[in-house]
């Protein structure tokens, strides 16, 4: 299994580097850590608390289609695992039992 550490650009967003890394995506896991998540809850449109897991939303633009992310948040790591991604860019639709990478997000400081 490959464990990989994806430095996220300051001017962009997590979900455009899941989006660019396509179908690798598809059977993995993916971790965010918490300045990933900080950066995706200062530009979501719609924010909702669930059980251990927090859903963020944002609405189609032109450039981007409707997006919702779910980020499991129950853990003290400073990484937190993403449970689910809906959205027609990104090949990520939820954690599998068996995943061939696990992905690491992080932002560049």
């Amino acid at each position: 299994m490959k464990k990989e550490v994806t430095i996220v650009p300051k001017d962009k967003c997590p979900l455009d580097i899941l989006a660019e890394m396509g179908d690798r995506t598809k059977n993995a896991w993916i971790f965010l850590h918490q300045g990933a998540v900080n950066k995706l809850e200062e530009t979501c449109n719609g924010y909702e608390e669930l059980a251990h897991s927090i859903r963020l939303r944002w609405n189609a633009t032109e450039e981007f289609p409707s997006t919702s992310i779910t980020i499991k948040t129950e853990e003290f790591s400073r990484w937190k695992q993403v449970y689910f991604i809906e959205a027609d860019d990104i090949a990520f639709k939820h954690s599998c039992s068996d995943p061939e990478e696990i992905f690491f997000l992080k932002m560049d400081e």
